[in-house]
């Protein structure tokens, strides 16, 4: 074998060695590119099933329909120009629906739920909590009426209960600390002159029988909560 047959077997030997390794690491990108692919998909997945969950996968039939499902539910609760329409559920702990389903499966962006201390939606004033979650689901719609322009076109709803339905009219909005006795720990009723010295924004709304006042994080890691005011108007049986 002379010199150039020689050096054309170390660069064909070098070459293939060099294919290989290409080969190698053209697979090796390829299985984590799918894995990437298969990651965010799955992910993507979630986040709309979770999403979804929180927009309303529960629907209004009747209360009876929703009751057979969860004994737990007091009312249905709708804003108009949210995605705020979801029922209400009521337990003998703040705590339990924080990470539960209506259905009462675990779920990170629990349900709607009426503070333990209240007895009925139509008490002199009641309180629903809710997760404040991405794109609008549960409660996080809330921070909107934080918004001017928002709050002064958005101020109707309705509050349905097994006995009785009610209008809802948003009379205020602000943001208010978790640890305010007067908004979370009132007597039987709260004194509207506070919720208008605190408010954000605030129209007049003569001495209303029942207030509702709806109650989100305001953001993370932080005691300041959201809560939105409405009085509730036209009480009338439940059909």
């Amino acid at each position: 074998m002379n010199g150039k047959e020689a050096l054309y077997c170390r660069l064909s030997v070098q070459f293939k060695r060099w294919r290989k390794i290409n080969q190698w690491i053209d697979r090796a990108l390829l299985s984590i590119l799918i894995f990437l692919i298969a990651f965010i998909g799955s992910g993507l997945i979630d986040s709309l099933v979770f999403l979804e969950a929180g927009m309303g996968s529960v629907r209004y039939h009747s209360f009876s329909q929703l009751m057979r499902i969860n004994p737990d539910t007091v009312a249905w609760l709708t804003m108009d120009g949210t995605h705020i329409d979801h029922p209400v559920v009521r337990s003998t702990d703040n705590f339990d629906y924080l990470d539960r389903s209506f259905e009462g499966k675990y779920y990170a962006g629990g349900t709607l739920f009426m503070d333990k201390g209240d007895r009925d939606p139509g008490d002199p004033y009641c309180i629903i909590h809710g997760h404040h979650m991405a794109g609008g689901a549960m409660f996080g719609d809330l921070n909107k009426y934080l918004n001017k322009d928002f709050f002064d076109k958005n101020q109707t709803g309705t509050l349905l209960t097994p006995e009785y339905d009610y209008d809802i009219r948003v009379f205020a909005s602000g943001v208010f600390n978790a640890y305010d006795n007067i908004i979370y720990k009132p007597g039987e009723t709260i004194p509207t002159y506070y919720i208008k010295e605190k408010a954000a924004n605030i129209r007049e709304i003569p001495d209303p029988d029942h207030v509702l006042a709806l109650s989100t994080c305001f953001g993370e890691m932080t005691d300041d909560r959201t809560v939105v005011f409405c009085t509730l108007i036209n009480k009338r049986k439940h059909r």
